[in-house]
């Protein structure tokens, strides 16, 4: 009965409910440190709050340390699996997630950090160290993005598994009647008006997908960027000029 009445006051709308929300002051910011051996997750919400799985908090005592300075959202995220068992448990997990109504920059060093689900068409960032940082957007045109990279860091930027666009195709063949079938059209392209990227040491960009109107790069002999074919030709026609 006890269980029955604390399930009952759970938020059902909520389908975060198994998170505790540990810190709910807004921010347009944020810089994390630490958490490449885990999953840190972000999406826009209509309310800023940080928030930490009560599994992990409860049966392998995690926690961070989290404060709102001007305007930057602080996270420090130096949990130590104590066994081989936790180490494993929490690079499966995602101890932590965050919502704000938009983040115009990000700053990670030893981070796995993911933006999910994103509406904003501009990001500055700033990652360093054994990170690996990606963004997820549903805008097919986004209008700028400013990279900083250094050390062995990962970024990637692509469309939103969720809003690969699914197609109705009809199939004739003779002798047999029409029937339609539901096929995925793997369109995973979008359109970035404007790029600045600085790339150094030996980290990687990839922006393969993205058709990009204007690219203003820097990069370092031992780094790598990825780039659709269309952005390659309009780099190498723009070197001819």
């Amino acid at each position: 009965m006890i269980l029955k009445k604390q399930f009952d006051a759970i938020d059902k709308r909520d389908i975060y409910w198994t998170y505790n929300t540990v810190l709910a002051q807004p921010f347009k910011h944020l810089n994390i440190t630490g958490g490449n051996g885990t999953n840190i997750y972000y999406e826009p919400g209509a309310n800023p709050s940080v928030r930490l799985l009560q599994e992990w908090v409860k049966y392998h005592k995690g926690e961070i340390k989290a404060e709102v300075r001007n305007d930057t959202l602080y996270i420090n995220f130096d949990y130590k699996p104590e066994n081989l068992f936790e180490k494993f448990w929490v690079a499966n997990a995602t101890p932590l997630r965050i919502f704000s109504p938009e983040l115009l920059s990000v700053t990670c060093n030893n981070t796995h950090f993911e933006m999910q689900k994103v509406t904003q068409k501009s990001i500055s960032v700033n990652i360093t160290g054994k990170s690996r940082f990606e963004v997820e957007t549903i805008n097919r045109i986004m209008d700028s993005i400013s990279v900083y990279q250094r050390d062995s860091s990962e970024i990637v930027f692509e469309i939103a598994p969720e809003y690969i666009t699914k197609v109705d195709t009809d199939k004739k063949r003779i002798g047999f009647s029409a029937t339609t079938r539901t096929q995925t059209n793997q369109d995973e392209s979008i359109g970035i008006n404007y790029v600045r990227a600085d790339v150094g040491g030996h980290s990687l960009l990839d922006i393969g997908h993205a058709q990009i109107g204007s690219l203003q790069l820097k990069i370092q002999d031992s780094s790598a960027i990825i780039l659709s074919g269309g952005s390659l030709k309009k780099l190498n026609a723009s070197e001819k000029k």
